[in-house]
């Protein structure tokens, strides 16, 4: 081989060995992009898959948009090592995957809120039921301590009334707010409320069992409780009884959603207690009020029997009345229409109607009958009677005058 020509052999034979060299290179460029790009992207979707952060996902929206712009020019050739998926189509599941994750951090961050709120609340309101519950408790200690005491006992049965009044008010208030809060509530926001309630050590519905439990220790305990009282509590019960009514499948469905046939009976039953509690004082209590003024009424032990009792005395008095008409007959009415007017419809209306003791119809009722026991009951007098007499006489006295004379 003469110079040249080997020099020509050598010239291409390097240049030959460049052009490999450059190619494979090149082509283990390539093939790092399509590695790089699989590995970045697939420890990105497992980030996504492990963090529940609103705020971290979105820096990994972020890292999610670089690593888009980073590799949008190799698509190409990221499609021909993905084949038959393409750079697009994992791109855009990544993307989906994210958006999936942040709606689930949003709502396990409202959950979360949500589960905040509950808690503050709830031990908001045990806190100060216990309060109220320990002040009632010790003021009907005081009262057993201060029977010899008739001063002491009237002012401490006046301060125990208060405190009774105002564990009223805040029970009202703390069903109204549940009413306004679970009466129309969605099924989707029961199950989030739900999920919330699972991590909580205390609940609406244990409140409710315990202001129950209360309420009927209340009754059988207290022995100072007079008639206003008992009908107060039936009143309480009855306002309680329509809110459990309203919300109370929503409640269970929501705090007891695994237990919520047996919770719910388990109310029912406790309602049932505390109602019969009362009852069993509430009865006793009105007919001796009504006795102690002068009225003895038929035997009750119902709503319906206690109307019925009322309404028989008003009307056998109005009977009565018909019948003599005389004075005595006058102030019984007049007794009876005071008690009932100045205390019963005075004092106790409203809790009468609001306990289902008497309902508005029934007290229009024996108002309309009082009234017909008092025109019969008004005594006659007596002046017309006497002048006819006086008139009779004068006439048989003026006709014997004029016989005799003519005679």
């Amino acid at each position: 081989m003469n110079a040249p020509i080997k020099k020509i052999y050598i010239t291409t034979t390097i240049l030959l060995l460049a052009f490999l060299q450059t190619a494979l290179v090149a082509q283990q460029s390539d093939y790092q992009i399509q590695q790089n790009f699989s590995a970045e992207l697939s420890e990105l979707t497992q980030r996504i898959d492990t963090t529940q952060s609103p705020g971290e996902l979105a820096k990994l929206e972020i890292e999610l948009d670089e690593l888009r712009s980073r590799y949008a020019e190799h698509e190409e050739l990221i499609n021909a090592a993905l084949y038959p998926e393409t750079y697009q189509k994992r791109m855009n599941e990544t993307e989906e995957q994210l958006s999936v994750a942040l709606d689930n951090a949003s709502v396990i961050d409202q959950l979360n809120s949500r589960i905040t709120s509950l808690v503050g609340e709830i031990d908001a309101y045990r806190s100060q039921i216990t309060d109220l519950n320990e002040n009632t408790q010790a003021l009907r200690e005081q009262l057993q301590r201060a029977e010899s005491n008739e001063e002491r006992q009237a002012a401490l049965l006046t301060q125990y009334r208060q405190s009774l009044e105002e564990r009223n008010s805040f029970v009202s208030g703390f069903l109204q707010n549940l009413m306004s809060r679970y009466q129309n509530v969605d099924l989707g926001t029961q199950q989030e409320i739900a999920e919330a309630a699972e991590r909580l050590d205390d609940n609406p519905i244990e409140i409710l069992k315990s202001i129950i439990l209360d309420y009927i220790n209340i009754v059988d305990e207290s022995t100072s409780l007079e008639t206003p009282d008992y009908v107060a509590m039936r009143a309480q019960h009855e306002y309680f009884s329509e809110v459990w009514n309203s919300i109370g499948s929503n409640l269970v469905n929501t705090f007891s959603p695994e237990n919520s046939s047996e919770t719910k009976t388990e109310i029912d039953e406790l309602m049932a207690a505390w109602v019969l509690s009362v009852d069993n004082q509430l009865w006793e209590s009105l007919n001796d009020t009504f006795s102690q003024n002068g009225i003895d009424l038929e035997v009750f032990t119902t709503p319906d029997e206690f109307y019925d009792a009322i309404y028989n005395y008003v009307d056998n008095g109005h009977v009565t009345s018909l019948e003599r008409n005389s004075e005595e007959d006058f102030a019984v009415y007049q007794n009876f229409s005071t008690f009932w007017n100045e205390t019963v419809k005075a004092e106790w209306g409203d809790m009468l109607i609001e306990g289902e003791i008497l309902s508005q119809s029934q007290i229009s009722e024996i108002d309309i009958k009082l009234n017909d026991w008092e025109e019969a009951s008004k005594p006659t007098s007596n002046l017309m009677f006497i002048l006819l007499i006086v008139s009779v006489a004068v006439i048989v006295g003026l006709i014997v005058l004029l016989i005799t004379k003519k005679n």
